[in-house]
């Protein structure tokens, strides 16, 4: 965060806001409460999760447009397979149990995330419309599929929060259910409306061109 910050003092005035926007979400989810309680609810994990695929990653990518490489559907499908990983209840109690293996994680998930956003928001893109529909649709069946396993999960799946609940006198199964819906509402649906979005401009190219 301190480099990301030298970055931001350091950089082109008109992007001042976007980077400091992205300095003081890396602050909201790291340093804040935020980051402890992820580690108590599983819902709030989720959260934290979509705060920085949705809110830092374009935050980063507006920040600084020069930094991107690839593919917008390429990295989509990154994101989507490093945001599942977090969910594979041994994967996830390694990240527990190591400091090492939730930071890779995490920035895995976030460089991910951060070049989708990067490449979708390029200029080069438009040209592209199937790819600019195709990438956010993606990730949002990602996040629905992963939102719906631990929605309708019969038991709990993360035995690590099978007591960290009891605080705030929630039964696990409740919060990871609650885990799954925020996946949904926080995640898929943005994503889903933003490939609608895309989906209707490019239904409505041809009428445009007929016009002009």
């Amino acid at each position: 965060m301190a480099a990301v910050s030298v970055l931001a003092l350091h950089g082109p005035r008109n992007l001042g806001a976007q980077r400091w926007t992205a300095v003081a979400l890396m602050a909201m989810l790291w340093i804040s409460p935020l980051c402890a309680a992820s580690a108590t609810l599983l819902s709030v994990r989720v959260a934290h999760h979509m705060a920085l695929m949705l809110l830092l990653a374009p935050a980063l990518a507006l920040g600084w447009p020069s930094v991107r490489l690839g593919d917008p559907l390429a990295w989509a499908i990154g994101a989507s397979l490093a945001l599942a990983a977090w969910f594979v209840p041994s994967v996830y109690s390694f990240a527990w149990q190591s400091d090492a293996a939730y930071w890779a994680l995490q920035l895995v998930m976030l460089g991910a995330a951060w070049q989708f956003w990067a490449t979708w928001f390029a200029p080069a893109t438009d040209s592209r419309p199937l790819i600019a529909v195709a990438a956010p649709a993606l990730l949002a069946m990602a996040m629905g599929f992963t939102g719906a396993l631990l929605t309708f999960a019969p038991r709990p799946l993360f035995a690590e929060h099978i007591f960290t609940t009891v605080l705030f006198d929630v039964l696990p199964l409740w919060d990871q259910q609650l885990a799954g819906l925020l996946m949904w509402t926080a995640g898929m649906v943005p994503m889903a409306l933003l490939a609608f979005v895309r989906l209707g401009r490019l239904a409505g190219a041809p009428a445009e061109g007929a016009r002009c």
